[in-house]
């Protein structure tokens, strides 16, 4: 088998992988969404006004938190009708950055020469110190060179990982993703208000008006495995192709 070879393979598994993941989240949240909304209405219509302790953590102890039932009631629909979905969206994207990263180390390894795509820098001499074996350095310096990339725009990390590969990704795939990406870090970094930020990295896929609440239902979620899935996808039979 080539090394070459080696490299459609890797890149194979940890596109199975990340479909599993998808399709696990996706199970998990039809059947969840149901238990919650149940739950929840129970909660809420609850006769009870004492306020019930809840263990809850500060520091190197628990403590106790007092709630109504009514108020935990709204919690579990709070996540039934946008909560859930807000952390799966959340965790997608960081897992199809970590299939990006990982597709990454896996061209670079096989070619080095094509560190030079995303590093002009050369090798930091701390990590040259700290590494006899030119291999294990070799190793530790495309697995920091590839981590650093993913903090670069979504379009140029994209771009570079197209370019290390050798391969084209489709642009609705990439439109889809941007606005996915976009859509994550408005609900990591806005509460989920649409800003220009958003509307900016979102492009001709922003789903609303500055200051608009960002839509996030069933619907949308489907969207995010979809866009995910197809990006995936897409990386992986290109791949498929380059090094077949």
């Amino acid at each position: 088998m080539t090394r070459s070879h080696t490299v459609s393979i890797e890149t194979y598994k940890r596109h199975i992988r990340l479909f599993r993941y998808l399709n696990d989240v996706w199970i998990f949240t039809q059947l969840m969404r149901p238990e919650l909304k149940r739950r929840g209405d129970e909660l809420r219509h609850s006769r009870s006004k004492a306020k019930k302790s809840y263990p809850v953590p500060k520091r190197d102890r628990a403590v106790k938190s007092k709630r109504r039932d009514s108020d935990v009631g709204q919690v579990f629909i709070a996540q039934y009708e946008r909560g859930l979905f807000e952390t799966n969206i959340i965790s997608i994207v960081s897992r199809v950055e970590a299939f990006i990263q990982e597709c990454l180390v896996i061209a670079i390894w096989d070619q080095p020469e094509k560190m030079s795509i995303i590093d002009k820098g050369g090798v930091p001499l701390d990590l040259f110190l700290a590494h006899e074996d030119r291999n294990a350095l070799l190793e530790r310096l495309i697995a920091m060179r590839c981590q650093e990339l993913m903090f670069a725009k979504p379009a140029d990390y994209l771009a570079k990982a197209a370019q290390v590969l050798s391969i084209e990704i489709p642009k609705d795939r990439i439109a889809n993703y941007l606005e996915l990406k976009a859509t994550r870090d408005v609900l990591i970094h806005n509460q989920g208000l649409i800003n220009r930020l958003y509307i900016d990295k979102a492009g001709t896929k922003a789903r609303g008006q500055l200051g608009d609440e960002l839509v996030i239902d069933e619907d949308y979620f489907g969207d995010a495995v979809m866009s995910a899935k197809a990006l995936s996808g897409a990386m992986q039979r290109e791949t498929e192709k380059k090094y077949e």
